[in-house]
């Protein structure tokens, strides 16, 4: 199973990315970090994300600005000949219907099929619809709009792709805990900075998962940048421990 790492274009010099072996980058980050991260992995283990859950969490937008956005995020995918990116799958804000006429206009400008991210809204018989026509498909909302109970169906649907030969990708699911009892094909994490930013969390890997301790409150002395060094470096570690685990 691959571990894509999100947000490692940090500028902190301590983070060893010569180690890093899938790395997801946002197209909304700007075309610079994305070419950054690109570069420290390589196109074959590189995923392109299309920046949509930024718009679909507060960040204004129109359609005259995404049809913009569009044009660029074509121009940058042809430019370096991306072989995995994502949709904009912005169906909260305009609906499927401008999704799929945004993800006709991505296919087109770039003559090769992006990766559909399924939302709740979308049904279950959407998800089997992208299934019939699509090889790389993705699941959404798993870190804000899917709640606890549902995850049962989150398994049931990707072990229906699974049996048609169909890889997914679980955008945010960082459950290391029981990432094993899913078929998924990749899935992307930022936790590994985030818990340091937000929590200052301190992240280990035991041998098969990452195990998450907080620090002593009101310790000033932290430093951040170590920290996250640190924690960078054993999902690093998990990176590679899963990777052994074929899909």
């Amino acid at each position: 199973m691959r571990v894509y790492l999100a947000a490692t274009t940090s500028r902190d010099k301590n983070l060893d990315k010569s180690k890093l072996k899938y790395c997801l980058e946002t197209f909304f980050s700007g075309e610079d970090s994305c070419l950054q991260a690109l570069n420290s992995v390589g196109v074959d283990n590189f995923l392109l994300d299309s920046g949509a859950f930024s718009y679909m969490n507060g960040q204004e937008c129109t359609k005259e600005m995404l049809n913009s956005y569009l044009d660029r995020y074509i121009a940058f995918i042809n430019k370096y000949n991306i072989k995995y990116f994502f949709e904009l799958d912005v169906d909260t804000i305009y609906g499927i219907e401008y999704v799929e006429e945004l993800r006709k206009r991505l296919e087109n400008g770039t003559n090769r099929k992006c990766i559909p991210v399924w939302h709740k809204g979308r049904g279950v018989d959407y998800f089997k619809k992208m299934c019939e026509c699509y090889k790389y498909v993705a699941i959404g909302g798993l870190v804000f709009h899917v709640k606890k109970q549902e995850y049962n169906l989150i398994k049931k649907m990707v072990d229906y792709a699974y049996k048609k030969g169909v890889k997914v990708h679980g955008l945010g699911f960082t459950k290391t805990s029981e990432l094993n009892d899913y078929k998924f094909y990749s899935v992307d994490s930022a936790s590994w900075v985030m818990s340091a930013v937000r929590g200052q969390q301190l992240q280990f890997f035991n041998g098969k998962r990452i195990i998450q301790r907080p620090l002593e409150k009101g310790n000033k002395k932290t430093d951040l940048y170590k920290l996250i060094a640190h924690n960078f470096s054993e999902w690093v570690k998990y990176q590679r421990y899963m990777d052994l685990k074929g899909w």
